[in-house]
């Protein structure tokens, strides 16, 4: 599958695709004439490094574990454990920006309050 069909398959620009392969996420196999060969295999981790980046996941963290991952060299109760430190450390993210909408929230509530 072309970088195109990717990213038309995902929602991800070929951009995003393209450096994600830079940034070691994932080692894309070449056809004959140079360019990336999308596969189904490399597919399924797409969708899964797109969606811990988003969450917050480092870099060097998801680099770590994807290479695992695509290894076999991790077993089911590590990668447990990874997605949910991912998910607290989301979570924390959340919460933290739940604490400035309060805040927010309470100054505009006061300011109301004070221009009546």
């Amino acid at each position: 599958m072309t970088i195109t069909e990717a990213s038309e398959k995902f929602g991800i620009a070929p951009e995003k695709l393209h450096d994600y392969e830079v940034q070691g996420f994932f080692d894309c196999r070449k056809k004959p004439d140079g360019t990336i060969d999308y596969c189904k295999e490399l597919l399924d981790y797409v969708g899964i490094i797109n969606l811990l980046l988003e969450a917050g996941a480092s870099a060097d963290t998801l680099r770590s574990f994807l290479l695992r991952l695509m290894q076999n060299g991790i077993s089911t109760e590590e990668k447990l454990k990874f997605l949910r430190c991912q998910r607290l450390r989301l979570l924390d993210t959340i919460h933290a920006k739940q604490e400035l909408l309060d805040q927010l929230d309470f100054i505009i509530f006061k300011e109301t309050k004070e221009s009546d």
